[in-house]
């Protein structure tokens, strides 16, 4: 579909991350791929070059869109292409907005379109996958589906997509599982536009397995999103984008259940921001092609025998992925505080004489800038690792400070030989509350068996609260248990300075969270959820203050036709499911 001027236009975003999908193939990440090579003896491949085509569909000439991805495909299979993505509805072009003008368009699998690429596939021994309406001539219902042909020339799946808006109008709901198949070059799953904007499909991809993510796409898209995909999933993307314009489409005055049209509120544009991709799982750019005319981007992805995460899982804290706590009459009734605009603030002292001295200037610098500005500071957070250890007097310095000043304070203490790094919430009401750091990171030499398994969120009077460590936050099951419990800002200890994390903040506030965090090793950041605010970040080194409308993230987007149950299945170590 077209999400471009849908994704770009604030007032449609939030729809985009409420759609998701459903069932799940239990299959297991950190696999060793079936090898049609090894079985025939001949050596492993060590790359899979490539091929993602960025090219124009026209609007319902079907013949013509087939008889252009036959000669594009075989193109870049000419040059030693042996994966091929298209676009979304590539034989079709996007622009439907009933069932009476899908059926104009819409073929079967198996058809006229998966024969001629699959004349292409068996020629050149290549995997190509593509989109196309197809038509289920059994239920009379239509689907935005994306097909992968194998290198015989058969067709090896069809998935059906689960995000869709204005096509809702044509496309039918899909609760069936998630295809991925085993390859010589790894284990490929497929997905379809804007699917991969909600966290919930690729991570279930990736739980099952998944090497290399396929992403045939009609959509705005930019690279530090794709890259948030690769680091949290470990696994190499494909996306295959068009260029173009499209309609807006037209209402009927009078309409049976076939010629009844949800158009679009504005025209399709699929020249905003559009660009095919081919990512390496490390966050290497291979290709990156966008705008006019029809072009082919190629990349060398490396073949992997095994994958795993950047910070284990723990899919017992999850189980809140798995109920309704989203349903709209279940949120009227979370019984948040009071929706509010308030303002916080991401403070790093910098060096001092000492750091709780350091903290404590610090603060009142940020209170006066902010009173300068009319605002009156409620939360200020501190980066991970600036304290050393808990200290009598430095504590009591900054609990005067926040009772005097009415404002909360979160700082935080690293690990050392009996305790896991803590976070700790000093309150204006003179109360504190202990965060224990809950996920691992691959690699670090922390106890695992010393971390905490719970969250902890907290009313206050300003907001719901989530005390969070950053490590905490890359596990994209974190922010969706969070919006399930209705939190409102997450207050997060940082200290890291990968260039992902930036990136990784801003997705995660797709989930309806605002996230206030400081780092020790980087910028300061303040994220909004909601898609209300312009801009939707501020981010500086040393101190940012910024408004907070909890209202704009309250009404929180519900997962639609996704089944988590592979997603909260039991870790296992030796599968690499963790």
């Amino acid at each position: 579909m077209n999400r471009i001027a849908l994704f770009r236009r604030r007032r449609l975003r939030s729809v985009v991350v409420a759609a998701l999908l459903a069932g799940l193939i239990p299959l297991l990440p950190g696999h060793e791929p079936t090898s049609a090579a090894a079985s025939s003896g001949s050596p492993a491949p060590k790359t899979l070059k490539t091929a993602t085509i960025h090219f124009a569909p026209e609007e319902g000439k079907v013949d013509d869109n087939r008889a252009k991805m036959v000669e594009l495909a075989g193109r870049a299979a000419g040059k030693g292409a042996k994966l091929i993505v298209l676009p979304e509805m590539a034989t079709s072009g996007y622009s439907f907005f009933s069932r009476a003008e899908m059926s104009k368009a819409a073929e079967q699998v198996p058809g006229k379109t998966t024969d001629a690429l699959g004349a292409v596939a068996r020629q050149h021994r290549a995997y190509i996958a593509f989109g196309m309406p197809v038509h289920d001539p059994d239920t009379n219902r239509y689907y935005n589906s994306a097909v992968l042909l194998g290198p015989d020339g058969e067709t090896r799946g069809v998935y059906r997509k689960r995000n869709h808006l204005i096509e809702s109008s044509y496309n039918a709901s899909s609760f069936d599982r998630i295809p991925t198949f085993d390859t010589e070059y790894g284990r490929m799953a497929l997905v379809i536009c804007s699917d991969m904007f909600n966290s919930q499909f690729p991570r279930a991809a990736a739980v099952q397995g998944t090497d290399i993510l396929i992403a045939p796409a009609n959509v705005g898209i930019d690279t530090d999103f794709v890259r948030v995909r690769t680091f949290e999933n470990d696994f190499s993307m494909i996306v295959a984008n068009r260029w173009g314009k499209g309609t807006k489409g037209t209402k009927p005055e009078v309409f049976t259940q076939n010629t009844f049209t949800v158009p679009s509120p504005f025209p399709y544009d699929f020249d905003l921001g559009s660009r095919s991709l081919i990512m390496t799982h490390d966050g290497r750019v291979l290709s990156d092609v966008s705008g006019r005319p029809d072009q082919i981007g190629y990349g060398e992805i490396p073949v992997r025998t095994s994958r795993t995460f950047p910070v284990e899982r723990k899919p017992a804290m999850y189980s809140l992925m798995g109920q309704d706590t989203l349903e709209p009459y279940t949120q009227k009734q979370f019984q948040q505080p009071a929706p509010t605009t308030f303002t916080a603030a991401a403070v790093d002292p910098g060096a001092g004489a000492t750091p709780w001295q350091a903290a404590l200037d610090a603060a009142a610098k940020a209170t006066s800038q902010a009173e300068s500005s009319g605002k009156k500071l409620r939360l200020i957070v501190f980066p991970a690792d600036y304290f050393p250890g808990p200290d009598t007097a430095g504590l009591a310095k900054l609990k005067s400070f926040a009772t005097g000043h009415r404002t909360d304070l979160l700082i935080h203490y690293p690990a050392t030989g009996t305790e896991v790094p803590k976070s700790t919430l000093i309150t204006s009401t003179g109360q504190s509350y202990d965060y224990r750091r809950t996920h691992h990171k691959r690699g670090e030499t922390l106890r695992k068996d010393r971390l905490s398994n719970d969250y902890l969120v907290i009313d206050r009077d300003y907001a719901r609260l989530a005390l969070m460590q950053d490590v905490d936050m890359m596990p994209p099951e974190t922010a969706q248990v969070l919006a399930r419990m209705g939190v409102d800002v997450v207050a997060m200890n940082s200290d890291g300075s990968d260039p992902v994390r930036s990136a990784l903040w801003k997705s995660r506030t797709g989930d309806y969270l605002h996230i206030v965090t400081a780092n020790k090793s980087g910028p300061e950041g303040i994220y909004l959820g909601g898609y209300k605010a312009d801009p939707s970040f501020t981010e500086d080194e040393g101190t940012v203050i910024r408004d907070l409308t909890t209202g704009d993230v309250r009404a929180k987007p519900s997962a639609r036709f996704f089944d988590p149950t592979t997603i909260l299945q039991p870790c296992q170590e030796e599968a690499r499911t963790c």
